[in-house]
């Protein structure tokens, strides 16, 4: 009976019940979750099918829906790629040109010319172009202005738009050719940049547009210390049926780019993405190890890498500027992609990269989609700002 248990009984019985309840809740929570697992098992293999689906969730989602087994929506497949440039440079193009329509309209009758252009420099620095390069946009702008000029909108954003397009399209010729136009057989791409610049998604895109025209393709994981890299990785390889090179984990990247570059020569491959692991440009150890790469490329193949890109984040605005030039100083950089465009105000930070830097822009990204990372062009890039 109740009444005959003894004092430490009759505190151990809630306990034990206590206990029983808290165990229940628990393998009642483990079943929820074996189940939630169960189901996401089933979607990956459904939608990745031909890849390992002991991979990572996260990896997985990494990989734009346009290569998963689902169809595209209309907006990735069906709308024209200037549209999403413009969209994506839509928070640019209010910083800039909107706030300057703005300007005209509020201020005009009121305004001198040289309020105008003080104006106009604050907007660019808004922009993220820079100071020296703003200097540079609002000094020519002012040279050709007439005293009749400030007060005409049209005219003043046109001679903006010319001066502007003139700074994108400073370049300098590549030698050993380009993605789309390779001299050398095979043609080794080194791909280089800062964590989070979106590299290794840059260089799976790159693999499956060169597999959409036709060209054979192989990939070097020399990002050996990040296992999700590898693994993204050989997902787009085999969306892109390219052969991917790896290691295991911790091997020396040069040992990757090495072979890669190796394997690419042996099997007549045209392209050779290597794919190196994010790095602060801050650490010299790093970077050193970066030189040390691109030197193996061209140990046994003339000329390579042929092309060194680098990827900067356009959301970081002049944070990108500074990376490009301390990569600059330790491998031959040869031409930016920029990608992140769509999420930033600071897309204004294309222009003091052209002009500072004298470094073409090979391609710009303004979303997660392969459709969505497209050949860089000076004039569509400006009209999708100014129109």
């Amino acid at each position: 009976m109740f009444w005959n248990f003894t004092e430490d009984q009759l505190y151990t019985i809630p306990s034990v019940i206590i206990g029983i309840i808290v165990l229940l809740i628990f393998l009642n929570l483990i079943k929820k979750k074996r189940k939630r697992l169960h189901e996401k098992s089933e979607i990956n293999q459904s939608n990745y099918s031909g890849y390992d689906s002991t991979s990572s969730p996260l990896i997985d989602a990494a990989v734009p829906q346009s290569l998963s087994g689902k169809k595209p929506s209309s907006q990735e497949s069906d709308t024209p790629w200037f549209q999403r440039l413009r969209h994506g440079l839509e928070k640019t193009r209010a910083q800039l040109v909107q706030s300057l329509d703005d300007y005209f309209s509020n201020t005009t009758h009121l305004a001198t010319r040289d309020q105008l252009l003080e104006h106009l420099f604050e907007l660019l620095i808004l922009a993220d172009v820079g100071v020296s390069t703003s200097e540079i946009l609002v000094q020519r702008v002012k040279a050709r202005l007439t005293s009749e000029d400030y007060s005409n909108k049209e005219k003043f954003k046109a001679i903006l738009k010319d001066e502007i397009l003139l700074i994108l399209k400073t370049s300098f010729e590549n030698k050993n050719g380009t993605i789309e136009t390779p001299k050398y057989s095979p043609h080794i791409v080194l791909m280089v940049g800062v964590n989070g610049a979106g590299k290794t998604t840059t260089t799976g895109k790159l693999a499956f547009k060169a597999y959409q025209k036709e060209k054979s393709v192989i990939i070097g994981a020399a990002d050996t210390f990040r296992a999700a890299a590898v693994e993204q990785l050989a997902v787009w390889s085999d969306r892109s049926h390219a052969q991917m090179i790896r290691l295991k984990e911790g091997s020396d990247p040069a040992s990757v780019a090495y072979e890669a570059a190796r394997r690419a020569q042996e099997q007549h491959a045209d392209i050779c993405l290597i794919d190196t692991a994010g790095r602060l440009q801050t650490r010299q150890d790093l970077m050193q190890e970066l030189s040390k790469i691109a030197r193996v490329t061209g140990k046994d193949i003339e000329a390579a890498p042929h092309e060194v890109l680098l990827v900067l984040d356009a959301t970081v605005g002049q944070n990108a500027v500074q990376q490009a030039k301390l990569f600059r100083d330790v491998v031959k950089v040869t031409g930016i992609i920029l990608t992140k465009l769509d999420g930033t105000a600071k897309g204004g930070v294309a222009i003091p990269i052209a002009f500072e830097l004298g470094l073409p822009i090979r391609y710009v990204g303004v979303g997660e989609s392969v459709e969505d990372l497209e050949l860089f062009s000076p004039e569509e890039f400006v009209d999708a700002l100014f129109i």
